[in-house]
């Protein structure tokens, strides 16, 4: 199922289904996680981080920050459902 990225409320990142459901991204340390989804690499050099902890190229707080920014280069992608959403057996 392809879900869809949009801006939340005050300053967050939200998911959205097809039938309306969402789920919110509150915590700036979600954002690395979602942004990996839509296809952003934490750091190039190295890649043996998620974006919330430090490597020896770049520190969280920067994937953290690129996250975010690379997440509002891609608001209103549509991407497959990594699990935020069950899916229901018909």
């Amino acid at each position: 199922m392809k879900i869809k990225l949009e801006i939340g409320p005050h300053g967050t990142w939200q998911v959205i289904a097809p039938n309306g459901e969402s789920r919110l991204f509150q915590s700036d340390w979600d954002w690395p996680g979602l942004a990996i989804h839509l296809g952003w690499v934490p750091c190039h050099q190295c890649r043996e981080t998620d974006g919330t902890m430090d490597c020896e190229h770049r520190t969280a707080s920067e994937m953290i920050q690129a996250a975010n920014r690379y997440l509002a280069v891609r608001e209103g992608d549509e991407f497959e459902d990594p699990g935020y959403f069950e899916r229901t057996l018909q």
